[in-house]
């Protein structure tokens, strides 16, 4: 979501905010204008600066100022009242079936078929990312992507897996940032153009595939249950440029939406060429409600469920192949400042960004309990 200052100073109009009788409190704004002291996540633009993924240390003052302080809440926030969104519902979910111990808790931390209209990446932003390498007739091609999520498993999409005979998923390529480069680097120059600092990764690492599981309802209905989990052949080391991904293992990350999402990839991009570089694309999300109407306008024949969640369609940013099976993620604080995957690329209206069209990604969080069936040490 765009936050502009405008909007953060504007008047405060006197709306009626539901729920705001037990968990809100009069307050005055920074710019002196009436508010409500809200849990910080109730205010919908302040929440969404301080979670996004790219710094805006241009509203660190304000927000400084505009804390407040409400019983029983850890960090409360003075809000504009047509910023505060409703208290949210308590939702009773049942425990994780399998053992969460199983997956690493040292995730979703960086040192630091499809984009399109993505930004190029640094070197480390996205050490979790997987590509996926395929065998067709004696020739090796690059395809899916996927996420790293155990020190044996990459999280990909079910028809990444369920291929022609003719293409079979060889290996998986980890620490992957510039294809054509043997060794990736993130080079700093001065005023004058000239180089002053590089700083480097080790070469990209390449694990062969093991085994892989595909969800046993894949495309029933269509591009339902797209979600499929590849184990290596060896553990993978950790490095720098090779760590996991966080999955929503905990009820509140279940829980989570988000205004927008990060994907990212090296496929598709609006040329029609696949990227020599990993790319990274902003989307806003997208009700699972204007998401169905989009797809019927745009005579995609699909059935969303509530396994299945939507963003992009916007600006003409988005999913184009050759990313499918890669993460849609963000920011969150769990165990501190954490990167969460929340969906896995599916399906969407074959245009590359030429649409403004939301794409389909597998809801992560359906599907907890199955990747932790399917997994082992």
């Amino acid at each position: 979501m765009k936050v502009d200052i405008l909007l953060l100073a504007c008047v405060a109009l006197g709306v009626s905010i539901p729920g705001s009788s037990a968990q809100s409190a009069p307050c005055t704004t920074p710019s002196r204008q009436p508010g409500m002291c809200v849990r910080v996540e109730r205010c919908k633009n302040i929440y969404s600066i301080i979670t996004s993924p790219t710094p805006m240390p241009q509203y660190d003052n304000y927000i400084k100022r505009a804390a407040c302080t409400l019983p029983g809440v850890p960090r409360s926030i003075c809000c504009q009242p047509t910023e505060v969104g409703p208290e949210p519902t308590t939702t009773t979910l049942a425990p994780l079936s399998g053992n969460v111990n199983l997956l690493p808790t040292d995730c979703g931390q960086s040192v630091s078929d499809r984009i399109a209209g993505g930004n190029v990446t640094k070197v480390f932003d996205y050490p979790w990312m997987a590509l996926l390498r395929y065998e067709t007739n004696g020739a090796f091609i690059d395809g899916c992507g996927g996420s790293i999520i155990h020190k044996r498993y990459v999280l990909t999409a079910a028809h990444c897996l369920k291929t022609r005979s003719t293409l079979r998923i060889d290996h998986v390529i980890l620490g992957e940032h510039t294809r054509s480069s043997e060794t990736d680097c993130n080079i700093y120059r001065g005023a004058d153009g000239e180089e002053i600092e590089r700083d480097c990764a080790d070469p990209a690492e390449q694990y062969k595939v093991e085994s892989f599981e595909i969800h046993p309802d894949y495309n029933r209905p269509k591009f339902a249950n797209d979600i499929g989990l590849i184990r290596l052949e060896r553990a993978i080391t950790w490095k720098y440029h090779i760590r996991p991904i966080c999955l929503p293992v905990t009820a509140d990350l279940r829980s989570k939406q988000f205004d927008r999402y990060v994907v990212t990839g090296w496929g598709t991009t609006e040329n029609q060429t696949g990227s020599d570089v990993l790319l990274e694309a902003i989307l806003p999300r997208v009700s699972n409600a204007d998401c169905q109407q989009k797809m019927t306008e745009n005579r995609l024949n699909v059935a969303l469920s509530d396994k299945q969640m939507c963003a992009g369609g916007e600006k003409l940013v988005d999913t184009c192949r050759g990313d499918s099976g890669g993460p849609l993620g963000f920011s969150t604080n769990y165990n501190g400042a954490r990167f969460v995957q929340f969906g896995i690329v599916s399906a969407g209206v074959n245009t590359c960004g030429q649409k403004s069209v939301p794409g389909i990604y597998c809801r992560v969080a359906s599907y907890m309990d199955w990747i932790l069936q399917n997994i082992r040490a």
